[in-house]
């Protein structure tokens, strides 16, 4: 009987002591996975890491890129308005030059035909002289000829060049061309209409120069109301 129950506490020995070692093995797998998962996470999360880190540094290069390339056209764009300024100065600057050129010329081209009825002048003058000391008439006639050649050359200059007298008398007053002095009664001429000229008037080139200064009718007289006697 003795015998019988040791065996049965061996066994039971036995058994419990697979037990404990079934437990340790199974509680130390456990850990290990564990500890795998973790490294597997943790792997995970570095390669996410330096993904992100990738994705950054690609788009720093991708702006730095543009940034450059906007930073380049700029300076292009900048280079061009400063030449084109420079162009637009130089236009300006060169169309002035220019436009006093042009002044100068036609006043010179004026002055060159002008002259001749200068000198053309002097010499009517010597020959005034010469016949004021001779007191011949001969003499005065050809003065008077030579002053009216003179007169009607320096008007033909100044007629080519666009210069034309303003009409006054018999023609309608226009306030545009004429300005009135004075008002006068006229057995001749109706009202509003002009009837004498102070001084003369030009237009050149279609623009009126200077206003002619006129007289204007009122017309006829207004005859008195004979009084009852």
């Amino acid at each position: 009987m003795t015998e019988k129950n040791e065996e049965k506490k061996e066994e039971l020995s036995l058994s419990s002591s697979e037990l404990g070692r079934f437990s340790e093995n199974g509680s130390g797998g456990e850990e290990e996975e564990e500890e795998e998962l973790e490294e597997k996470k943790e792997m995970e999360l570095e390669k996410s890491e330096s993904g992100i880190e990738e994705r950054v540094e690609v788009q720093i290069k991708v702006l730095k890129e543009q940034l450059e390339k906007s930073e380049k056209e700029y300076k292009e764009l900048e280079d061009r308005l400063l030449r084109v300024a420079a162009e637009f100065d130089n236009y300006k600057k060169r169309t002035v030059r220019e436009l006093q050129a042009i002044i100068r010329n036609a006043n010179e081209e004026l002055i060159s035909k002008l002259v001749e009825s200068l000198e053309n002048f002097q010499r009517a003058l010597e020959s005034a002289s010469r016949s004021n000391s001779t007191k011949n008439s001969n003499d005065f006639e050809s003065f008077h000829k030579g002053v009216k050649l003179i007169y009607q050359h320096f008007r033909d200059i100044l007629e080519k060049e666009g210069l034309k007298e303003i009409k006054t008398v018999g023609e309608p007053f226009d306030p545009n061309l004429h300005e009135a002095v004075m008002q006068q009664e006229s057995d001749e001429l109706p009202e509003g209409m002009v009837m004498e000229e102070i001084s003369k008037g030009y237009i050149l080139n279609d623009k009126v120069i200077r206003h002619s200064k006129v007289i204007v009718s009122k017309g006829k007289p207004k005859k008195e109301e004979k009084k009852n006697l």
